[in-house]
């Protein structure tokens, strides 16, 4: 049985052309021999028309939607990039449109999960052997943050993206078992391909060990001009006359059959071709755990190198906490010398008014006085006037 298999992997600013150029194969690869340039114009972008440049492609989403005060640290995470496969064998049994369909259904699964503002490509690789699409995201949180974490932080993430892709593509019709979620940030090429051989040969095991007895149980046959192999209850003869023909085989009556020297030489090559099979799972065993060990090795230093981050970060941000207090403790002293400033200036300009406004009732009141004595000499002097006409009169 085949596997759904998509993976995340975490990009910062210094890895962003490193994956443009090995997208859109802009330079000739050394460590990844399977690409076939013969094959490398059968790739194809679900969403682009043609080639972007994913710098400037982030920095726009960035310009248009980031909505942070503070400038964007230089080790944050710019770039998101699923990868999305089988095995080889899940490919053989679709037709080029099925197979198309396949990745426009994981493409929009993706950007209905991460929202479609977020997705930059869809460039599917038809040039290695194994067909497989990268999906890039820029990590743009609704309210603006761009934040990786916000998305992947969370370890149930992963694990629940397995589920819902695997749902979505077999509702989509597509014949698939769950895959193994992954967050590791340094997928290699080559370990992705190992990873795919790997379930590929476990679902070829059962069948190889199977011939495996089969022709262990033929190569008993001793090196003379005539043979009686035995054939054992779980063999039937049928198994020999499938490689020579039946017509090419003496059936004895007591169940053993005869073979030439042509037909041994014939049959231990195929026994000899076996073990080499053998040998050749069993180094390929070897080598897929040496790369899952070299892959975990690599983790394990990604991990510690972002622990070491993180207490250094976690270091300044105790510095800031501590320079923050010692800030509001200077503005609470501050704040309570302007108490008392204001207080005594209140009372300077109490004092002040006071001496003001009682100065100035003092000159009311005296010119109140005057105004009282102008008017009794003027009523005087009217009267005054009048006693003087009457005794004119």
């Amino acid at each position: 049985m085949s596997f759904a298999i998509v993976r995340m992997q975490k990009f910062k600013a210094v890895d962003v052309k490193g994956m443009q150029i090995h997208n859109y194969r802009e330079k000739e690869s050394h460590t990844n021999p399977d690409i076939d340039k013969d094959r490398t114009q059968l790739n194809y972008d679900l969403l682009n028309d043609s080639r972007i440049d994913f710098k400037q492609a982030i920095q726009s989403e960035i310009d248009e939607r980031y909505t942070g005060n503070k400038a964007i640290r230089k080790d944050a995470v710019m770039l998101c990039e699923f990868v999305v496969t089988s095995d080889k064998d899940f490919f053989d049994r679709l037709d080029p449109d099925e197979e198309k369909r396949f990745f426009q259904e994981s493409f929009s699964f993706l950007q209905d999960r991460y929202g479609k503002e977020n997705i930059l490509y869809g460039i599917v690789h038809k040039d290695e052997k194994t067909p497989h699409m990268h999906v890039g995201m820029v990590p743009i949180t609704d309210d603006g943050k761009l934040s990786a974490y916000s998305f992947f932080g969370k370890k149930t993430e992963l694990q629940q993206l397995q589920d819902k892709f695997h749902e979505h593509v077999t509702e989509k019709g597509f014949s698939l078992e769950r895959g193994v979620s992954s967050d590791r940030k340094h997928i290699t090429t080559q370990r992705l391909k190992a990873m795919t051989v790997k379930e590929e040969i476990q679902s070829l095991d059962k069948e190889l060990e199977s011939k495996k007895k089969e022709l262990l149980d033929l190569s008993e046959a001793l090196p003379q001009k005539h043979i009686d192999i035995k054939v054992r209850k779980e063999i039937k003869t049928e198994v020999v006359q499938k490689i020579f023909g039946k017509s090419e085989v003496i059936k004895k009556e007591t169940g053993n059959v005869v073979l030439t020297p042509e037909q041994l030489k014939e049959l231990t090559g195929y026994v000899n071709a076996a073990l080499a099979v053998k040998e050749d799972y069993e180094r390929l065993q070897k080598m897929d755990l040496v790369k899952e060990n070299e892959s975990l090795r690599i983790a394990g230093e990604y991990l510690t190198e972002e622990n070491i981050e993180l207490q250094k970060e976690n270091s300044n941000l105790t510095k800031e906490v501590r320079t923050l207090n010692t800030e509001i403790s200077s503005l609470k002293d501050h704040i309570k010398d302007l108490k008392t400033n204001i207080r005594v200036l209140y009372e300077q300009t109490k004092k002040v008014f006071r001496d003001q406004f009682k100065t100035f009732r003092g000159i009311v009141k005296n010119e109140l006085d005057m105004k009282g004595v102008d008017n009794q000499f003027e009523r005087e002097h009217k009267k005054e006037i009048k006693k003087q006409r009457g005794v004119e009169r």
